[in-house]
């Protein structure tokens, strides 16, 4: 992958000259919610009932507030523009759709965060090279996501895998026997991991839920059969899967088509402590086989 075609990644530290430009003093006047909050309401031009002298009438206070944040939604278009064109290089780029720009616009206008603005440049320079890439659907969910909730499906990608045919990302959890008559008599626990220990809380994954990015149910896969072996790409290894016994079958989280579609999007981090967790539990139920010829296990 180009380098100006990786995608973004939501960093947890803000831009260091945006921190500074939306960061309030310190000193004492701050640190008490009523200093904090004064200084909110002035810098969005609604503290007027605070000031202790005679403000305008309450026309012209609006029609100032109303210019502030124009400027300010001016100032965020610009702000992605230039990091749009600081992405393009000499690529063969057309020009998106009219009704789609015209959302793109709207929308992007209300995103602040420099590295949210980072990826909808991303967006709009993807739109360029290949029209019909992002949904508007897609940037109607992620206008409305802070970019705690962007970490969070972040996150998630770093621990998403694909099997099968089937090319869009999932969380696998563990893996179960099908229940036959001994199992009946003799139940056998299912094979699991919890996402919570690979920085991919309950709340996040209901985060994600909510903003239906990932579908509600654990899902259970179909039967995997014992031959041919069955693709499963983990981060960026692949790996071929045998089950060791007959019914075999995945427990995983499912992402949304739109989910699957901003998952491109936010970066493709990886976590190695799940990638080994996992392949351990796997390899229980499985033999595996990486592209690279390893072999994961020695189960016969």
């Amino acid at each position: 992958m180009a380098e100006q075609d990786k995608p973004v990644v939501i960093d947890a530290h803000p831009d260091k000259r945006q921190h500074q430009e939306h960061s309030y003093k310190e000193d004492a006047d701050l640190r008490g919610s009523k200093g904090r909050l004064k200084a909110i309401a002035s810098e969005y031009h609604v503290d007027a009932r605070l000031q202790e002298v005679e403000q305008e009438d309450l026309a012209h206070r609006s029609a100032n507030r109303q210019r502030h944040v124009m400027q300010k939604q001016q100032a965020n278009l610009e702000a992605i523009i230039a990091l749009t064109y600081d992405q393009c290089h000499s690529e063969t780029a057309h020009t998106p759709d009219p009704d789609w720009l015209v959302r793109f616009f709207d929308l992007a206008r209300n995103i602040h965060g420099h590295a949210m603005q980072q990826l909808w440049a991303k967006i709009l320079k993807q739109e360029m090279q290949r029209p019909g890439s992002t949904s508007i659907k897609a940037l109607t969910i992620l206008e409305t996501m802070t970019q705690r909730e962007a970490q969070a499906l972040q996150r998630a990608c770093a621990l998403s895998s694909t099997f099968g045919q089937d090319s869009t990302k999932k969380l696998v959890t563990g893996f179960r026997r099908r229940q036959g008559l001994v199992q009946l008599l003799r139940p056998e626990p299912p094979h699991k991991l919890s996402l919570g220990h690979y920085q991919l809380s309950y709340t996040d994954l209901m985060l994600l839920m909510d903003l239906g990015l990932i579908l509600r149910t654990e899902l259970e896969s179909g039967v995997i059969e014992m031959q041919p072996a069955m693709p499963f790409k983990l981060q960026d290894t692949q790996y071929m899967l045998t089950p060791l016994h007959k019914g075999m079958r995945l427990y995983y989280y499912r992402f949304s088509p739109t989910g699957h579609e901003l998952a491109k999007l936010v970066g493709k981090r990886v976590h190695p402590d799940y990638h080994h967790a996992i392949c351990e539990l796997l390899a229980e139920g499985f033999e595996m086989h990486s592209d690279v010829g390893d072999t994961v296990n020695t189960h016969a």
